[in-house]
């Protein structure tokens, strides 16, 4: 009889225990999250009319990001497996030795595996090398620079059942970057060759100290002068609480030390910036000297004070792809473009929106290929884009897009080279060029696709366009 009341007992705990999220959703749900998306909406039972027959599931997933109390319930998982067992609760961070975290995103670059092709590579450069003479035709002086995946330069705490690869897109870019003449900055040697810690064990990004050696490095290749004293004296406060860490543990979260400088900011923003997370931020500073434009992502967050401080005028960029009309705007005497490593296919993914050069050709063929090509309007521009025939391409294929007009008039303009994955790995015969509405007349138009081999010039592809 009382193994039996011990029994009721355990279940009636084991019911309460299970209950609680459920019925705590009334007036504890969870609808707020640290996790790097977006959270589940109430399903419906009938949408338009009909019914939904995934109902069920749906509201089983939405259960599972709302229940009561889930991060608390979140945080001590990973607390207790993070302690217990030394492995991380969540697919998006890497447990490191010594407490360090790692993002789960920058494993192929560390592992060396699902790389960009040769040709990708080659697109990437193509397309840097026709932004950077774009960027100088107009004035500007240009520098690119790649923030290092934190494990690419502190990599000794990642855990020892990953074994670092013996190259990844960056070993493989940066010699095509120097020997395109792209102006690189190198930074890795300044987290290689420092005895400091310049990252942040809990963030995947680098702290406060690094963003300030990063800085005056740039700063030093814009032949920009500074003044080197001006962050001598600072603290180090615990205070800081990472991206990994958040993520990671949630409500828990512990914060870290890090550096903070007593130099009081001298810029203000133009704009209304709720933080350095904002899209597009505009600062001045009447005792700076020049004016800068750089894109960036995350990484370009805690350099943005460094900056602002030494420019009249500071535009930050995080919008995606980068407008370089920009540069007729504000006409800015330096430019940077920063990316973190983890994200380089982007150059190959992702061309700025400019108005590709105008080019003169000869000695044009003309072939039956299987090329593709659309049109479409986007705001102010045109984008004609598609893909070639990979019988007629090879990593050093020109491409260039040509508008005619039936009186015989005709500008041909060099184009964008493009990668994009697809489910069996990467196709790197795409394209893609901006065309200003002033530069496609009224009435048709013919648009060509060329494809430039050594001297060989093919018109791959032609339709017909109204505007």
């Amino acid at each position: 009889m009382k193994k039996k009341i011990w029994y009721l007992i355990y279940i009636a705990v084991v019911l309460l225990m299970v209950m609680i999220p459920f019925a705590g959703m009334t007036v504890a749900a969870t609808n707020e999250t640290t996790e790097n998306k977006e959270l589940a909406e109430m399903p419906k039972l009938k949408s338009d009319g009909k019914w939904n027959v995934g109902y069920l599931g749906e509201l089983g997933g939405y259960f599972e990001e709302h229940f009561a109390f889930r991060q608390e319930l979140v945080a001590a998982n990973a607390v207790l497996k993070g302690a217990l067992l030394g492995v991380s609760a969540s697919d998006q961070v890497i447990m490191g030795k010594d407490d360090w975290l790692y993002y789960t995103g920058t494993m192929d670059d560390y592992l060396g595996e699902n790389l960009m092709s040769e040709k990708g590579l080659y697109n990437a450069v193509y397309n840097l090398t026709l932004m950077q003479q774009y960027i100088e035709s107009r004035g500007s002086k240009f520098i690119l620079t790649i923030a290092p995946n934190k494990n690419s330069v502190y990599g000794s705490n990642m855990p020892s059942t990953y074994l670092r690869g013996d190259e990844n897109n960056h070993s493989r870019l940066a010699p095509l970057l120097g020997q395109a003449g792209i102006h690189y900055v190198d930074l890795y040697h300044i987290f290689e060759n420092s005895h400091e810690c310049l990252y942040l064990h809990g963030d995947s990004h680098w702290n406060n100290k690094g963003a300030l050696l990063v800085c005056r490095r740039l700063l030093d290749a814009l032949g920009k002068e500074y003044d080197a004293s001006a962050y001598s004296s600072y603290e180090i406060r615990r205070e800081h609480t990472g991206d990994l860490a958040e993520m990671l543990y949630s409500v828990a979260v512990q914060p870290e030390d890090n550096v903070y400088y007593d130099r009081i900011p001298i810029y203000a923003y133009v704009n209304d910036v709720e933080d350095e997370e904002a899209d597009w931020i505009e600062t001045i500073n009447p005792n700076g000297q020049g004016t800068l434009l750089i894109y960036r992502d995350s990484f370009g967050n805690s350099m943005l004070p460094f900056l602002a401080n030494e420019f009249e005028h500071g535009y930050f960029s995080r919008l995606i792809p980068y407008n370089l009309g920009n540069l007729d705007q504000y006409r800015p005497e330096y430019v940077i473009v920063e990316r973190v490593e983890r994200r380089l296919s982007f150059f190959a993914e992702q061309p700025p929106v400019m108005e590709g050069p105008i080019r003169i050709l000869d000695n044009l063929t003309a072939a039956a290929t299987d090329t593709t090509m659309s049109i479409r309007e986007d705001g102010s521009w045109y984008v004609v884009e598609g893909i070639l025939d990979p019988n007629y391409t090879d990593r050093d294929t020109g491409i260039y897009v040509s508008v005619r007009t039936d009186s015989g008039t005709s500008v041909t303009y060099e184009a964008f080279r493009t990668s994009h994955r697809e489910a069996g790995g990467w196709n790197d015969d795409g394209y893609k060029l901006y065309l200003r509405g002033t530069s496609v007349p009224e009435g048709t138009v013919h648009i060509d696709i060329i494809i430039e081999n050594g001297n060989t010039q093919v018109l791959a592809k032609t339709e017909d366009f109204t505007r």
